[in-house]
Formats: structure tokens, C-alpha cells, sequence
């Protein structure tokens, strides 16, 4: 009896582990679900802008912040951006550590990392990473693996953290962007700037 319990369990984990895969396949809804009860939320992009397609969590800030700048008063040189005290910008290049102690400081009870990764997926797919799989999955400019960072943030803050990668197509060094990346760039920050436009709309209705 204890022995078929086993197996149900395992077999419902598995199960939950295909669906969950099924639905990165379309990154919005998820998305969308994500920020629904979100109070702050945090954005980390990582890589290295250096490393051709290694650079698009970077690149994706970047356009946040040109985008928001002049409603906000952001600064695209610096490396934190502020948007009301709902969204944190982090441009945290390759050491994604450094900004534990901001993230500490902000509480987020979302954080939403961007980075690219080596999933063994077609270059361009953008793909949920699941907690279980970070240690399987190639991060490879960090001073320290993301299964780290994670941990560490988890456990000093109450946080619920979700990992988007990209597959890239090329990350030689002093290459820019491919164009297959960088159009999917350009099409994920456009579609992320209508779910934060959403966001910060509905807290600011919320307040009045």
C-alpha cells in the first residue's frame, strides 16, 4: 500500500512536471498569472553583452528603462531603476550577487530573472526554467550558479521567483546580438511593457 503511494506521487509528479513544460510554451499567460497578486516586483536581466546572444536579460532592461525614463525619471546608467516602488530594474550584468543585498532591502514579493540559457532547445525559444532543473541548465557568465543565488534569495526573503531563458543561438565573445535574438528581445520587451503598463495601472487604480 505504502509502495503504491509512492507511485501515484511519483507518477503525479511527473505528470505536473510534463504540464508545466507544456505551458512554457506561451510565456504571457503565465506572465500575466505571475503579477495578478504581485505587490513589487523585482526584474533581474543577466548576461554578458560581451558574449553576443549572452546579453539579452542585459539588452531587455536596457529597453525597459529607455522606455519608462522619461515617465519616470529613470537613468539608464544606473544599474537599479525604480518605477513607483512596484518595480524594481536591476541591470545586474554577471554578478547577479551583487544586488542580493537591494533585493533585501526592496522585499519584492516577486522577482522575475531573465538570462540566456543553455536548455538544448531551437535558438529563440523563451522557456520557464523549473527550480529542480537550474543545476542542468548551462548559466554561463555567473560568478556563482544561479541554483545559489536562488537558494539564498528564497531563503531571506519571502519571495516567489521565476526564471525565464532564452536559448541562444551564438555567445562568442565581442559578437553583439544576433538578429534572431534580438528580435525576440524586441518582441518580449514589447509584450512585457504591456503587462507592467497593466500592472502599475491597476495598483495606481487600487490607491485612489
Amino acid at each position: 500500500m505504502v509502495e503504491n503511494n509512492k507511485k501515484v506521487k511519483k507518477l503525479k509528479k511527473f505528470y505536473i512536471k510534463l504540464l508545466f513544460k507544456v505551458r512554457t510554451l506561451d510565456i504571457k499567460p503565465i506572465l500575466e498569472e505571475y503579477l495578478k497578486d504581485c505587490k513589487k516586483i523585482a526584474i533581474m536581466g543577466i548576461g554578458n553583452t560581451m558574449k553576443g546572444d549572452d546579453g539579452f536579460g542585459v539588452l531587455l532592461i536596457e529597453n525597459l528603462v529607455k522606455h519608462y525614463k522619461n515617465k519616470y525619471n529613470l537613468d539608464l546608467n544606473n544599474e537599479v531603476n525604480n518605477i513607483r516602488d512596484k518595480i524594481i530594474l536591476l541591470n545586474c550584468g554577471v554578478v547577479p550577487e551583487n544586488f542580493t543585498d537591494v533585493l533585501k532591502q526592496e522585499k519584492p514579493d516577486k522577482i522575475l530573472i531573465i538570462d540566456a540559457a543553455l536548455m538544448g532547445k531551437s535558438p529563440g525559444t523563451l522557456n520557464i526554467v523549473n527550480s529542480e532543473d537550474i543545476s542542468e541548465i548551462g548559466f554561463s557568465t555567473h560568478s556563482l550558479p544561479m541554483s545559489v543565488i536562488v537558494k539564498y534569495l528564497s531563503y531571506y526573503i519571502d519571495t516567489e521567483i521565476l526564471i525565464i531563458g532564452i536559448e541562444p543561438e551564438q555567445i562568442d565573445f565581442g559578437k553583439s546580438l544576433s538578429k534572431k535574438i534580438y528580435e525576440k528581445n524586441l518582441k518580449f520587451t514589447e509584450m512585457l511593457i504591456n503587462l507592467l503598463d497593466s500592472f502599475l495601472k491597476m495598483k495606481i487604480m487600487r490607491n485612489n
